[in-house]
């Protein structure tokens, strides 16, 4: 929303705001009530979706849970509760750039540096899952295309 907001004023730059932009603008504002329930459902049930997570990694990769030390699960879980939050919040704004420039630029390099792309893949993949099992269909739909964008910025 904030991306949006700043586009539309470059474009219109001291003249109206031209229709169509005025129209995205109405659909931004008309879509709030429904992206600040998903928002509010996210934050209610992150404790459940991100324990969800950790117990499929644990039953479908358990050669690469058991490699895990506790205090690499501990940051695996805050970085994926930093990713989910983050998401929410690029949700709720409509701003993918909000995503990136405030996590992914950064976040991406350190998962390279650490070599954790595959693991990466996993864990966002079944976030995603976690994400559909734990929200309504309306709800986690909103979610997932940020979701899928740190997906695939943290597993390459």
């Amino acid at each position: 929303m904030l991306t949006l907001l700043e586009n539309v004023l470059d474009r219109a730059d001291g003249s109206y705001i031209k229709p169509e932009d005025l129209l995205t603008l109405d659909r931004s504002i008309a879509s709030w009530q429904q992206r600040r329930k998903t928002y509010d459902l996210i934050q209610a049930k992150e404790n459940i979706i991100l324990e969800q997570v950790m117990q499929q990694i644990q039953s479908t990769a358990p050669n690469m849970a058991a490699k895990m030390t506790p205090d690499g699960v501990n940051k695996c879980n805050r970085d994926m509760a930093l990713v989910l939050r983050y998401c929410a919040t690029a949700m709720l704004l409509q701003d993918e750039e909000l995503l990136k420039d405030r996590l992914l630029y950064w976040m991406q390099n350190i998962m390279v540096a650490l070599q954790k792309q595959r693991l990466n893949n996993l864990l966002y993949q079944t976030l995603q899952k976690s994400v559909q099992e734990n929200l309504p269909t309306e709800n986690a739909n909103l979610l997932l295309p940020y979701l899928a964008i740190a997906h695939q910025w943290l597993s390459q």
